[in-house]
């Protein structure tokens, strides 16, 4: 049996949780349609377990033809349009370790619990739910942190050179 909670502790609008069967909506829309499609996405990771891929919006595929029949038709345009946007911004985790390169190089000061913050509030996880779900976050971390101080070395070498 699956509960349906208004509490979480992620900064997310709703959240899909298999292990404890709960969805979490955090985020209470006055319009009846975008309510319904939060609910909507998130009882479809409950059927579909896992991510935005392929069977996830193969379910929601399925919901916004329902809601279409049911004469739903902005809800059904609003699930498309979701599964639009998954479908462009399909971020794989090269994606995102890649970011943590740029993250770094732009400020090599950056901490690995500053990082991972960062991660936890940008993706909606539990600070401790980080480094399960990026496993290389801190091999990526380190060999970036590192290459990102070399370079800012090197940079104030040759400014001091210059003088």
């Amino acid at each position: 049996m699956w509960r349906i909670t208004t509490r979480s502790r992620r900064n997310v609008h709703g959240r899909c949780d298999p292990e404890r069967r709960v969805i979490e909506i955090a985020v209470q829309h006055a319009d009846p349609d975008e309510r319904d499609k939060l609910l909507v996405h998130e009882i479809c990771h409950a059927v579909a377990h896992g991510g935005h891929g392929k069977v996830w919006m193969k379910r929601m595929e399925k919901a916004a033809k329902r809601a279409d029949e049911l004469g739903r038709q902005r809800l059904a345009q609003l699930l498309w349009e979701e599964i639009v946007n998954y479908q462009q911004s399909a971020e794989g985790l090269e994606q995102v370790y890649d970011t943590i390169r740029d993250w770094l190089v732009s400020e090599p000061d950056l901490t690995l619990t500053q990082l991972k913050r960062s991660l936890a509030n940008q993706y909606g996880l539990l600070l401790s739910e980080v480094s399960k779900t990026f496993r290389r976050l801190e091999k990526v971390f380190r060999d970036a942190k590192r290459e990102a101080l070399e370079a800012r070395a090197l940079r104030q070498k040759w400014v001091n050179g210059k003088r």
